[in-house]
């Protein structure tokens, strides 16, 4: 929980600047069909039009949970795994004749997990943490002017759907 709250005002303390440079911000909701469920959210930045050569790129930020309950003979436990991490997404429908509905794009980033495993008296030790590299490719269809469905598939959630909202 402490995590998801750096995170949140992580995303509050880029997006204010970004809005005074008038970059444009969005936020996403999303559910990867991996690992029996992956939900996230993520916050992203349009760096095109700060850009010297206004190449279509996005900055991501972004945090991923899964969390599996499981009985044993001494109970009930959970673990759960959290992903933060940030990735560059490239544009390509910005440089192709795709139409202004459907956006291509693939990026590339980094991801820190943290496990933690809980059983009947409480947290586990050993925790363990790592990382690595974020890979992403997918669409967007937009729906609205402000809303967009995203289709990606990642290496943490693996094939993914969700919600783009613009602001």
């Amino acid at each position: 929980m402490k995590k998801s709250v750096v995170v949140a005002l992580l995303s509050v303390f880029i997006s204010v600047p970004a809005a005074a440079a008038g970059v444009q911000s969005s936020v996403g909701v999303n559910y990867g069909f991996d690992l029996d469920g992956v939900v996230g959210i993520q916050g992203e930045w349009n760096l095109a039009a700060a850009m010297p050569n206004k190449a279509p790129v996005r900055v991501q930020l972004f945090w991923k949970n899964y969390s599996h309950r499981f009985q044993a003979a001494a109970g009930t436990f959970q673990y759960s795994y959290n992903g933060f991490g940030a990735a560059a997404i490239y544009d390509f429908g910005a440089v192709g004749k795709l139409g202004k509905r459907f956006k291509p794009y693939a990026g590339l980033g980094l991801i820190t997990l943290s496990s933690n495993l809980s059983g009947p008296n409480g947290p586990v030790p050993g925790s363990a943490d790592s990382g690595g590299l974020y890979l992403i490719g997918g669409f967007r269809y937009e729906l609205a002017p402000r809303v967009s469905a995203d289709l990606n598939f990642n290496n943490y959630g693996g094939l993914t759907i969700g919600a783009i909202f613009d602001f």
